[in-house]
Parts: structure tokens; C-alpha cells; sequence
């Protein structure tokens, strides 16, 4: 049986004052980077894993949550799981660690312990321990078990380090995938590694294919953002 599950990237790339303080570089990382970007390592994850994936909040808008339980509970998803990052208060402080979210049925608290496990032991980051969810929107209103994972905090200068590293983000993705194996009982599938070529340390640009017609090309470009975070660009060609 191949399972759906739902993944929710937690609000959109412009809500107000979901990101983190200012770096020392003048820079800030909106929450939804870091969760758009999880969800997106995530979807690879559970693919090779044999899982179905339903993407609530599909752009970069902030979609509705009546809009983003509705379309779960129109498919029928077996799952939901809403990624996000922490906030304290705004400013660089102290709070750190790791938390995760149950929805209001046994088989949410029993994913909720699951993920956290698999989180914390991955991340080595302060866990902070299993929360009570019953009172979330996507938890009130949705039709499957519901898990909220809150993966680091954004005005912890150490820990927003991590959460717009690469490195931290393809983490959570894998420990994520992990947990929802596990729940399922389903065999977690790695990604094969790449044998027999040493790496050179030159930079090499991949191309992904040639399409006819702008709104093709521009549909395949914004399906391949979605799903791997890359960045990619449309060049007219003769060919």
C-alpha cells in the first residue's frame, strides 16, 4: 500500500515577521526558506521511499489553513505534517532545542514521539520535548493523525546558523523521513550513493533538457524549483 502524506511548508515567503533577526551581514532567512526547502529534501525522501506526497501549500503564497486542511482532507491523506522553525521573541536571545507538535488523536502523539526521536538524535540539538497540538487549526480540523515539528530556533544565532545551512536542512529531511518510515512500517530506502567518480573540484552546470514553448519550459522550470530548491533558468535555444 503506498501512503499520502501531506506536507505543509508553514506560512509563506513573505509573512510578516516570521524570520529571523538581522545577521551580522545585514541579512535575514524568512521562516518559509527554511521550511520550503525541508519540505522540498523531504518530498525526494518519501518519493524513493514508495510514499505518495501531497504538497498543501504548493507556491510561495500563505496559503489559508482552511484552504491547506481542506485539500488533505479532500485526498484522503493517510498523513499531515507541518514543518516550521521556532521564535522566542524576536531578538537574539537564549531559547533553544527542538520540539515537536501532536495532534488530538493517539496515533498523532505516537508519530510525534517517533519524529522527535529520530530529530533530535540526528540534529544532537536540546530537545525540548513532545507538545501538545490538539489546539492547532491544521490539528483541530484535519481528518488523519497531525504533527507539527518545530526544528530549531530563528533568534538563536547558533541554531539560525543551521537552519540556513544546507547541510542542517537535507537533516531534518532525512530524520523526518526516518520517523514517518518507521510509523509506517515501511523500509527507509537511502540515496544511492554516487561510486566510481572522484570528485575533481571543478564546477559543472546540469542541464536539464530542452523544451518547446515558453509556458512548457516555464512549468517544467517552476516544477523542479519546487521539488529540489534549485535555482534554474530558461535559455532560448535554436535546437
Amino acid at each position: 500500500m503506498s501512503y499520502l502524506i501531506a506536507l505543509d511548508d508553514g506560512h509563506g515567503i513573505n509573512t510578516p515577521g516570521k524570520r529571523t533577526p538581522t545577521f551580522s551581514d545585514g541579512s535575514v532567512m524568512k521562516e518559509n526558506e527554511f521550511n520550503r526547502r525541508v519540505v522540498a529534501l523531504l518530498y525526494v525522501e518519501l518519493k524513493r521511499c514508495g510514499f505518495r506526497i501531497l504538497l498543501v501549500a504548493p507556491t510561495g503564497e500563505d496559503i489559508p489553513l482552511g484552504t491547506r486542511v481542506k485539500r488533505a482532507n479532500d485526498a484522503k491523506a493517510d498523513f499531515y505534517l507541518s514543518v516550521h522553525a521556532n521564535a522566542a521573541g524576536g531578538m537574539w536571545g537564549k531559547a533553544e532545542g527542538i520540539e515537536t507538535y501532536a495532534g488530538k488523536t493517539e496515533a498523532s502523539k505516537r508519530a510525534a514521539r517517533i519524529l522527535q526521536r529520530y530529530l533530535i538524535q540526528g540534529t544532537k540539538l536540546k530537545d525540548r520535548g513532545i507538545k501538545d497540538g490538539s489546539w492547532l487549526y491544521v490539528a483541530k480540523y484535519t481528518n488523519m493523525p497531525t504533527v507539527l515539528v518545530e526544528c530549531g530556533f530563528m533568534d538563536n544565532r547558533r541554531e539560525a546558523e543551521l537552519l540556513r545551512s544546507e547541510a542542517y536542512r537535507q537533516e531534518c529531511a532525512v530524520e523526518l523521513a526516518r520517523g514517518l518510515c518507521e510509523y509506517f512500517s515501511v523500509p527507509y530506502v537511502p540515496e544511492p550513493a554516487v561510486q566510481g567518480i572522484a570528485d575533481d573540484g571543478k564546477t559543472y552546470r546540469l542541464r536539464t533538457g530542452t523544451f518547446k514553448g515558453i509556458t512548457t519550459a516555464t512549468r517544467f522550470k517552476n516544477e523542479l524549483e519546487r521539488k529540489f530548491g534549485w535555482t534554474v533558468y530558461i535559455e532560448e535555444t535554436d535546437a
